[in-house]
This record gives C-alpha cells, structure tokens and sequence, in this order.
C-alpha cells in the first residue's frame, strides 16, 4: 500500500474478479449527471467518491480502462463488465455502488447539471454545478 493508513473503502466488481482498497481521507463524493459517466454506466445519474490515485491500491484481478477522452480513463471489470471508476494520473473516482460499504460516503454535491436528464427530479439540497467543480 502507498500509504501507511489503514483503508478506509474496499470494493470490487460483481463477479469479484478485480478488488481494490483506498486509503485516507476522500477528496470528495458527488453525483455526476454528465453524458459520459451515464453512458459509461447505464444509469440516468452516477454517484462516486473521489480518491488521490497514490491512495488507491488494486488488490487482485487487472481492471480494463478505456481512454474516454485524452488522459482520462473508464475502469471496468473485463470479465462482468462492472463499471468501477472514471481516473486520470492524479485521480480516483469509484462508482460508490462498486464499494462494500457505500453508505459510509454520501454524495454532496451534483456536477454537471447541464446534462441532467430532465425527467430526474432531484429531492435533495445538495449544490449543483452546471460542469466540473473548478
């Protein structure tokens, strides 16, 4: 491990193939609304926790990555197909549903609201932001 911090999230795929741990305080958790994490994903909204990438440690199985746009990546499972993680060389953001315990990190915040699906209401009263947190 990078770090000498215990870990604070596991998680993994559905089949269990590729594991990961991520050590030390997030950087943040959020919902994001935009086109590519929904394609990525299949899902009208995705929520993740974000990681400094020298805190995360993959423990077993290689997960594929598909390079979404320059420098930034899609991680998944190449053999369930699970959705785990949109990261670049400095980040890491997992998809929450992919963690052991995802009620220990709450989303608060809404990114790229301008792409929200307009048939999804939002309930709560978390800020939104139109793009990327700058």
């Amino acid at each position: 491990m990078m770090s000498n911090e215990e870990p604070v999230a596991f998680g993994g795929c559905l089949c269990g193939a590729v594991r990961y741990a991520a050590m030390g305080k997030p950087e943040g958790a959020g919902y994001c609304h935009c086109q590519t994490c929904r394609h990525h994903t299949g899902a009208p909204v995705v929520a993740f926790v974000v990681f400094s990438a020298p805190q995360v440690e993959w423990l077993t199985g290689n997960r594929s990555r598909y390079e979404s746009s320059p420098g930034k990546f899609r991680g998944f499972c190449h053999e369930c197909g699970t959705s785990l993680t949109f990261e670049d060389d400095k980040l890491v953001e997992f998809h929450i549903s992919t963690l052991d315990r995802p009620d220990d990190f709450p989303p608060n915040e809404h990114t790229h609201c301008a792409d929200r699906i307009s048939w999804l209401a939002l309930a709560d009263d978390l800020p939104r932001y139109r793009g990327s947190i700058e």
